[in-house]
């Protein structure tokens, strides 16, 4: 494992005291569906996998992608879908990718203040994949919501040592824009719809 990927696993050892607060947690969602987020909470790692199936059916997905995760296990939901008869591509298959309805990724931070998740996106695999499908989940842990904005960036240099990522994305809802004759349109730079699964 290289020194980067291991300073990516460690996010949780440099929290601040309190984050991860019933409280935090209710911020988040509260500005996250503001911004028309569907933010879902799971007790264990299978009622996560289990809603994630679930979003996909209501939303009649017949093509899915996702990467590796360790806050879910992609295998089984992999399983789950094929039994209803959901494609899910776990390759870095660009073509695979573009055609999909849906893509999965995790990410590292939640920011209650503004409802923004924040992602080490150094991967191109991850960046496909929460940028090209029309709909874009997201699973957190909901231990790893902070309060502010300066909170994450106080994280973000522990973790990385002064030497961040060179991909950091962070998302406050769905893909907007106004600049076409001020007339706000969503999903323009990327998906259209955003779901945030947050993981006791």
């Amino acid at each position: 494992m290289s020194a980067q990927a291991a300073q990516i696993v460690d996010w949780k050892a440099h929290l601040p005291q309190g984050a991860g607060a019933e409280e935090l947690y209710k911020s988040f969602k509260e500005k996250a569906e503001a911004l028309t987020v569907k933010v879902i909470r799971a007790s264990s790692k299978e009622e996560a996998e289990k809603a994630i199936v679930a979003e996909m059916k209501e939303l009649k997905i017949k093509k899915a992608v996702g990467v590796p995760m360790t806050l879910v296990d992609v295998q089984a939901i992999k399983e789950a879908l094929e039994r209803e008869k959901i494609k899910f591509s776990l390759e870095l298959d660009r073509d695979f990718i573009e055609q999909a309805e849906f893509g999965i990724s995790e990410f590292d931070l939640g920011i209650a203040e503004l409802g923004t998740i924040v992602q080490d996106a150094n991967s191109v695999h991850k960046r496909l994949v929460s940028m090209l499908p029309p709909t874009h989940l997201a699973v957190i842990s909901t231990k790893t919501i902070v309060e502010t904005f300066a909170d994450s960036l106080e994280v973000i240099e522990k973790v990385y040592n002064g030497n961040p990522s060179n991909f950091l994305a962070f998302v406050t809802g769905p893909s907007k824009t106004a600049d076409i004759e001020r007339v706000l349109t969503i999903g323009v730079h990327g998906p259209g719809r955003l779901i945030v699964v947050c993981v006791d």
